[in-house]
């Protein structure tokens, strides 16, 4: 296999590589921008190949001589510009599909996110669940993204397949973990409610081995799986693990569900009327996060890929909290 990675500097697309690395007959082309730093993806025996999402034209010739692709790539925002979310998220997919398809690629696996399911709560849902829009740029494009790669896997016969995790935290997370622990640390973190409801989320290390599986999968091709750490947990535990492991003390602030609501509602209003550049500090993306029931099915992935997963939500924190430490 002959692997091209999007987002390769990324905690997804490090990850990846690292294990594709251990694969046999594997060759894994790195996509990564003129400004990255890349000397971990050379240790990692992979070479570089130069591309942008946000710059169409420099994905032309990206998948040249590639037979599988990895998009990992994506910006994830709770208050980014629509603009530059689809110049990267549509317009940069809409160029790699392009040039997939003309350099004949044999599979195209695209990281996509629950984030298209929208913000109610849900639970163990399954593939067949629709499109729920939402209104945030993030949910748009991830939506979009998805129709985008079935239109051109229906009409121009790419082979594809679609993942789509909830929240992922592992070695290299440089977004969630760390704004969580920060909060912690500060002592600004508050639970919604009694913080006891569930959350499916998913370590990398198990995603990885989903974008494989996806990758060899002789039933997965035109496909969409969830992909998760099979247990849920409540935002109780999950906070309560990291602030043991990391020897602080646990939050016990608790803000009512009601109360919660009208202030992101006053938070968002106040943002949007002075186009604030910086999300306020509670808006719907980060109530999702931290209050709705959110879990999901993998049974399609069990059955048709073989999934595990093969990293329990305990192993995978152990993971996470290690790199967090040495990586400071």
């Amino acid at each position: 296999m002959r692997a091209l990675v999007t987002g390769a500097t990324g905690m997804v697309g490090i990850n990846l590589i690292e294990a594709l690395a251990k694969e046999p007959d594997t060759e894994t082309v790195a996509l990564v921008r003129s400004s990255s730093k890349t000397d971990a993806l050379g240790a990692l025996g992979a070479s570089l190949r130069t591309g942008d999402m946000s710059d169409a034209a420099s994905l032309a010739d990206a998948c040249e001589g590639i037979d599988t692709v990895f998009h990992c790539a994506a910006l994830v925002s709770d208050w980014g510009m629509r603009e530059e979310m689809i110049r990267i998220n549509v317009t940069g997919l809409r160029a790699l599909l392009d040039s997939a398809v003309k350099h004949g690629v044999r599979r195209f696996i695209l990281v996509s996110s629950m984030a298209v399911l929208g913000n109610r709560p849900q639970v163990d849902v399954d593939e067949s669940a629709p499109y729920v829009v939402t209104g945030d740029n993030y949910n748009h494009t991830k939506m979009e993204a998805e129709r985008l790669a079935l239109r051109v896997h229906r009409e121009q016969g790419l082979p594809l397949v679609i993942l789509r995790p909830p929240y992922i935290y592992g070695p290299h997370d440089r977004q969630l973990f760390p704004r969580v622990i920060g909060a912690i640390e500060r002592g600004k973190f508050i639970f919604i409610g009694s913080g006891e409801n569930p959350i499916s989320l998913c370590f990398v290390g198990n995603l990885v081995d989903a974008l494989i599986r996806a990758a060899k999968g002789p039933r997965a091709d035109g496909r969409i799986y969830h992909i998760t750490d099979a247990e849920p947990v409540t935002r109780r535990r999950l906070v309560n693990f990291l602030s043991d492991e990391l020897g602080l003390l646990r939050p016990q602030k608790k803000l009512p569900l009601w109360l919660a609501k009208v202030l992101m509602h006053l938070m968002e209003t106040k943002a949007k009327l002075t186009n604030a550049q910086e999300a306020p500090l509670l808006n719907r993306f980060r109530m999702k996060f931290l209050h709705t029931p959110l879990t999901f099915s993998i049974r399609r992935a069990q059955e048709e890929l073989g999934y595990g997963p093969p990293f329990t939500f305990d192993e995978g924190m152990a993971q996470a909290i290690d790199w967090f430490k040495r990586s400071r």
